[in-house]
């Protein structure tokens, strides 16, 4: 891979740029807050890590007072307010930063907090643009106040979705902090909660899954035809895996993989990735490169679960040993690069491209059979099968296959349709 390839220039490389960075600062965000030591300049280094990332020159981070309820500040950067101010927090509008799942802008009109926000003129003072809770369950722990971007750009949702993961990683170090600090008069009982507590945020798994979800909406994001394209493989690839009955661990891996499947994207131009016509050589081959970028990008980050990057980088291959970028044959395919390529594929063809519209259901399911054997194995293709003509029977207490597909059709046809492919695959074994 040429260094171009992995650090891309001009917008493209600036976006994958700044993504490994914000990957790299959610594993040292972990790290810091997990320290029981110099917990105060802990978050002095977590509020500059989440500034950094958007990034923004002016920022606080509030503590909620257990007794009183106000807001204390415990860290600050580019204002004048010094720790230990405190701002007052009556009850209605922290239920009402409870409730908030998303950062709100200051100048938003929202019942409770806007009169809260326009009263506390300390947060004018501090040219507040942006606030996001610190909560941990029903819990308000604190507040996060960002300025303006360097760039004096809007907000976008990357931003937005980013701030309110890394505003979780904080609460939760936080809570735990108090836990701690309780270590020492607590009974055995709490001791063991505490312990217990501890090996779970070391473990971070749920914190963990928001990220890479954040991520892959990020990648998304990149282009309008693919919003909700890695959340849907996921899920599509997740409910094959189980009717595989493949072990939690794969499929663990098989959902953070199909949310990261396509980072490599991140260093394509928008402009083939947009194109309307076809594309020439040297457009396919930077389109055919993006598989390796996810690769090189991946397998720099110690995922808890088993070939991430290696899913990722296979996601194209074909059973037929045509596909790209190694050309691996089945007996050298995982069922995890199988899952995600049939995933990847169905999603592709039922949704809207630059070059044509969605196809119908029964169309995407005939472009299923036409592959099989050819670009998809026909295990994982009974498998999908499976899952699919369930939810069509409405059978699935939550459907997977079916979110986001036109579902426009006739149930009995569609049903025929499934079950005559499944009759051509009951020879199949293994």
């Amino acid at each position: 891979m040429k260094t171009l390839e992995l650090h891309g220039r001009g917008q493209g490389g600036t976006e994958l740029r700044k993504l490994m960075f914000n990957i790299s600062t959610m594993e040292e965000l972990g790290e810091v807050l997990s320290s029981r030591d110099h917990f105060r300049e802990n978050l002095q280094t977590a509020l500059l890590s989440l500034m950094g990332s958007i990034p923004v020159a002016r920022g606080a981070l509030l503590l909620r007072d257990r007794n009183s309820g106000d807001l204390v500040l415990a860290a600050t950067r580019g204002t004048e307010a010094r720790p230990g101010l405190r701002i007052e927090l009556s009850a209605a509008p922290a239920r009402a930063l409870l409730r908030r799942r998303r950062p709100l802008s200051v100048h938003a009109q929202v019942p409770v907090l806007t009169p809260w926000m326009r009263r506390t003129t300390v947060l004018r003072e501090m040219g507040a643009e942006l606030i996001a809770p610190l909560r941990f369950k029903e819990e308000l722990v604190g507040l996060v106040v960002l300025g303006l971007k360097y760039t004096g750009d809007v907000y976008n949702p990357a931003d937005l979705e980013l701030i309110m993961v890394m505003a979780n990683f904080i609460a939760l170090g936080v809570h735990n902090q108090e836990l701690f600090r309780h270590l020492e008069t607590a009974n055995t009982a709490l001791r063991r909660k505490v312990t217990e507590n501890r090996r779970l945020y070391r473990n971070l798994e749920s914190i963990f899954s928001d990220t890479v979800r954040a991520l892959g909406a990020a990648i998304d994001a990149k282009d309008p035809y693919t919003r909700g394209h890695s959340e849907r493989v996921a899920r599509i690839a997740v409910a094959i895996g189980r009717a595989l009955g493949l072990p939690e661990l794969e499929i663990s891996a098989l959902r953070i993989a199909s949310h990261l499947h396509d980072i490599g994207k991140i260093a394509v131009d928008n402009s083939i990735l947009l194109k309307v016509g076809r594309l020439d050589q040297e457009e396919m081959v930077q389109i055919h490169r993006h598989p390796m970028v996810s690769y090189d990008i991946l397998s720099n980050i110690a995922f808890p679960y088993p070939d991430v990057a290696l899913l990722a980088r296979h996601h194209h291959e074909w059973v037929d040993g045509s596909g790209y970028p190694d050309r691996l044959g089945p007996k050298e395919l995982l069922p995890g690069m199988k899952i995600i390529c049939l995933a990847d594929s169905f999603d592709a063809m039922t949704s809207d491209r630059p070059y044509r519209p969605a196809l119908k259901l029964k169309e995407a399911v005939g472009r299923i059979r036409e592959g099989v054997r050819v670009q998809f194995d026909p295990r994982v293709t009974r498998a999908f099968l499976e899952v699919l003509r369930t939810e069509v029977r409405g059978e699935a207490a939550t459907p997977e296959i079916l979110t986001g597909v036109d579902m426009r059709f006739s149930t009995a046809s569609m049903l025929g349709s499934i079950d005559r492919f499944l009759g051509e695959l009951q020879p199949v074994h293994g």
